[in-house]
């Protein structure tokens, strides 16, 4: 049964229908969808319902008028040359652990002018309410009924069987969620030339070179910055770290993680977090003879001799951080790494980080980005060029 989420454009529409009413694709960067954007970024930025979410403010931030004309208007700038075109219809297929992070994906396709159909998940958030509320304001207001006919929230059991109608009309899916997730909605029949966007089980580290790190303040910075890659969407998204690589002394990475502890004290903690965090402990424990507890707080920090894909599948994010020990950054890569997505650092030099990237064994790691960056949105995701992937590129001779 589909259901409201929180309103379906165009209710009562049959999927088929939806699919076959004749309504085409704009153009992209068209007027229409920037200012519905402008409009949302707005609303996300001084709602007093939206200003209690950090996620919320980081996407109103993130949908300013001048940081998406920045990261869009140069890439699908049309000319003499090259003109790019909408595909058609792109399905979403969104996570039900990120409340937000689907957004920046639909977002790229609305601005590459193409229909969306967003399949959101039936779990209940606070933050998603928040979100689908405001979308659904601004869907109403006349100004942007051009918008909201061309956009279609719903949520749905994933047993109804409507995944597939979704699929078999889709002209790209865009799909989020675990391995098994993604490789069902693969599965489903599609158009021949349908594109598949996957963003699958994916973790993500930090790399501190601690010795050069040797006042308070930049200690209390550090943490700062580390908390501010943590703290959004309860350390689950792909891109929050959940390994801590450093170099230095045991002392001072002990330092940061006592501030980090602190900022964690700011927030309410439950059983289940802290039952969560006892058994991700007892199982290192019960696998790594070296195993040894640093911090068993707020913050939970297990130094571990390596890493495993097995240990990796027991985190379930609760601000529990693997740490190891490195003499050198390429060490790193003795751990199981293939499915690393972003590299957050501190002190690697240019060198450094072009040194790590050409590891030969590297098959992970598809962004290195500064401490307190690892959850910005850019249109190169995942390894993916969302802007190139979700529109159509006509060269012209």
């Amino acid at each position: 049964m589909i259901s409201l989420a929180p309103r379906i454009t165009g209710q009562g529409l049959s999927i088929e229908s939806w699919f076959t009413r004749g309504v085409e694709p704009l153009s992209p960067m068209n007027d229409d969808n920037l200012a519905f954007l402008e409009a949302l970024s707005n609303d996300l930025m001084k709602s007093p319902s939206a200003k209690i979410h950090p996620e919320l403010v980081a996407l109103g931030f993130w949908l300013r008028k001048r940081n998406i004309q920045n990261m869009f208007e140069s890439t699908l700038r049309q000319t003499s040359k090259v003109m790019h075109k909408p595909l058609g219809t792109v399905v979403h297929f969104t996570p039900a652990n990120v409340d937000t992070m689907f957004v920046y994906s639909w977002v790229c396709s609305l601005l590459c002018g193409n229909n969306n159909i967003v399949r959101v998940a039936t779990a209940q958030s606070d933050i998603k309410d928040v979100l689908l509320n405001t979308l659904d304001r601004l869907f109403q207001i006349p100004q942007f009924s051009v918008v909201a006919k061309r956009n279609w929230f719903i949520s749905y059991d994933k047993s109804s069987g409507l995944s597939g109608q979704l699929s078999s009309f889709a002209d790209a899916r865009v799909i989020w969620g675990g391995d098994e997730s993604v490789n069902s909605i693969r599965a489903l029949p599609c158009k021949p030339r349908c594109r598949d966007i996957s963003f699958a089980d994916r973790f993500s580290a930090t790399i501190l070179d601690l010795r050069q790190v040797d006042e308070s303040q930049s200690l209390e910075d550090l943490a700062q910055r580390l908390w501010r890659d943590t703290v959004p969407y309860e350390q689950q998204a792909c891109s929050s770290p959940r390994l801590v690589y450093f170099l230095g002394d045991t002392p001072v990475l002990l330092s940061v993680l006592a501030r980090l502890n602190e900022l964690a004290s700011q927030t309410e903690i439950s059983i289940t977090q802290k039952n969560n965090q006892l058994v991700t402990m007892q199982l290192a424990q019960s696998t790594d003879a070296d195993c040894e507890i640093l911090m068993q707080d707020r913050v939970c920090a297990i130094s571990v001799s390596g890493i495993t894909e097995t240990m990796l599948g027991w985190h379930n994010g609760e601000k529990v951080f693997y740490v190891r020990h490195l003499d050198e950054p390429e060490a790193m890569f003795t751990d199981s790494l293939d499915k690393l997505q972003t590299l957050s650092y501190l002190g690697l030099s240019e060198h450094d980080k072009l040194k790590v990237l050409s590891h030969p064994s590297i098959s992970g790691i598809d962004r290195i980005v500064p401490v307190g960056q690892a959850l910005d949105f850019t249109p190169v995701w995942d390894g993916f060029d969302l802007v190139g992937q979700l529109c159509r590129k006509v060269s012209i001779f």
